[in-house]
C-alpha cells in the first residue's frame, strides 16, 4: 500500500543528492565539509557548432580537401587562425570565425566547436560529503530538522525565520517592523494579495512559507525573484498543528527554504531545513512508505485540505466513494476530533 510522504520531523539525517544534468568534473572528496554555495561539481560544453564546407567554400574538388587541411583534429584553435586554404599565388583562405577545437573533417566539411558555456551546481544545506556520484556530483549529508511542503518555485535562500503570527500587530501596517524583515524567511498563514507579495520582495525578505497561495498568483510567483513555498498548494487552508509546531521551534534561528519545483520521480519536494551542528544521527529517517493504526497524515482532498488527523482504522476491502471510484478507504480522526473516511490517495503521511 503506497502512499505520499511528507516529512515533518527534528533531529533526523537529512542527504540530498546534488547533480549536474550531463557529465563534467566532481569537485569535492567524500568526508569533506561543505557550506552552502560550495561548488560540487561542473561542466563545460561548447556554446556552439560551427560548420565549413570546404568543397564549396574554397571551390575544391572533394579529393582536394584533405591537402587543404592545416590543423589536426582537436586541436586548439584561436579566433583567425587558418584551418584551411588552397595553394597557388592567390590561396582561398578559411579562419576560425572564434576560439575553440576542430572536432571534425567529414565529407569535405569542418565542425569547430567554439567558445565555451560552464554549468554548475552548489550545495543547498551545509554538511559532509557521503557519497561521489561518478561525473554527475555528490550526496551531502547533515543532521537537523526539516519541514517540508507541496509547491515551491524553485528558488533557494536561508535567513532567520519569522512568524508573523508572532508579531503584536501587523508588520504590513508598520514600516519599521516591515524593514525588519530584511533577509529573514516570512511565514503567513495564507496569500492571496499579489500586494503583499511586491511589499516582501521590495525589502528583500530571505524567502516565503505559506500555508497555501491563492492559485490567481501562480503566474507572478513564478516570476518572483525570492523563494517561496507552500505547505498545501493551492487554495484558503491554513496551516495545520504539526507544521506550526515545527515552524514555531524554528523561529528566531537560521533556516535554509529550498523552494525546490516538486519532481514525482525523484520525490523532491519544497522544504525548510534548519541544520544542527551534529553530524550524525541515532538512524535514519524511515523510507519506507506504509502506513497503519496511529500514523499521522496531512489531507489533501477537499473539503478537508490542509488538516491534519490520525488513522483509526484500515478496512481491507475498497469502497465505492461519491466520485464513483472504487478506492482503498482509511478512516481518520481529525485533530478537531471529527472521524471520517477518506480513500488513501487524498493524504500524505507525515513523518515525524
Amino acid at each position: 500500500m503506497s502512499v505520499e510522504l511528507i516529512r515533518i520531523r527534528s533531529g533526523q539525517q537529512i542527504c540530498r543528492a546534488i547533480l549536474l544534468s550531463d557529465r563534467g568534473k566532481v569537485m569535492v572528496r567524500t568526508g569533506q565539509h561543505v557550506e552552502i554555495g560550495d561548488v560540487i561539481a561542473e561542466s563545460v560544453a561548447p556554446a556552439e557548432f560551427y560548420i565549413f564546407d570546404l568543397v564549396n567554400g574554397l571551390k575544391i574538388k572533394p579529393n582536394k580537401v584533405e591537402s587543404c587541411i592545416e590543423r589536426l583534429i582537436g586541436e586548439q584553435v584561436e579566433e583567425g587562425d587558418i584551418i584551411a586554404q588552397t595553394k597557388g599565388l592567390l590561396p582561398r583562405i578559411f579562419r576560425s570565425p572564434g576560439d575553440g577545437r576542430l572536432i571534425s573533417i567529414h565529407d569535405g566539411k569542418v565542425t569547430l566547436a567554439l567558445g565555451e558555456t560552464r554549468e554548475s551546481v552548489t550545495a543547498n544545506i551545509p554538511g559532509v560529503i557521503v557519497e561521489l556520484i561518478s561525473e554527475r556530483g555528490a550526496v551531502i549529508c547533515c543532521q537537523g530538522d526539516v519541514l517540508q511542503g507541496v509547491w515551491g518555485n524553485g528558488l533557494n535562500g536561508q535567513g532567520e525565520l519569522v512568524l508573523l503570527s508572532n508579531f503584536d500587530e501587523d508588520p504590513f501596517e508598520n514600516s519599521a517592523q516591515l524593514k525588519e524583515l530584511a533577509g529573514k524567511i516570512v511565514v503567513m498563514d495564507t496569500c492571496s494579495n499579489k500586494n503583499r507579495l511586491s511589499v516582501l520582495k521590495s525589502v528583500s525578505v530571505g524567502g516565503v512559507v505559506v500555508g497555501s497561495l491563492s492559485p490567481f498568483l501562480l503566474e507572478d510567483l513564478e516570476q518572483l525573484s525570492i523563494p517561496v513555498m507552500s505547505l498545501t498548494g493551492f487554495g484558503d487552508s491554513l496551516i495545520d498543528p504539526v507544521s506550526e509546531a515545527m515552524l514555531q521551534a524554528m523561529a528566531g534561528k537560521n533556516t535554509i527554504i529550498n523552494a525546490n519545483i516538486p519532481d514525482l520521480y525523484t520525490g523532491l519536494k519544497p522544504e525548510l531545513i534548519m541544520p544542527s551542528p551534529a553530524t550524525s544521527a541515532d538512524g535514519l529517517f524511515v523510507d519506507e512508505n506504509r502506513i497503519e493504526l496511529g500514523t499521522k497524515v496531512r489531507l489533501i482532498g477537499k473539503p478537508y485540505t490542509g488538516s491534519v488527523g490520525t488513522i483509526i482504522e484500515l478496512p481491507e476491502e475498497p469502497e465505492t466513494f461519491a466520485s464513483g471510484l472504487k478506492l482503498t478507504p482509511a478512516v481518520i480522526e481529525r485533530f478537531d476530533g471529527e472521524i471520517i473516511r477518506v480513500p488513501i490517495t487524498n493524504f500524505e503521511v507525515i513523518v515525524e
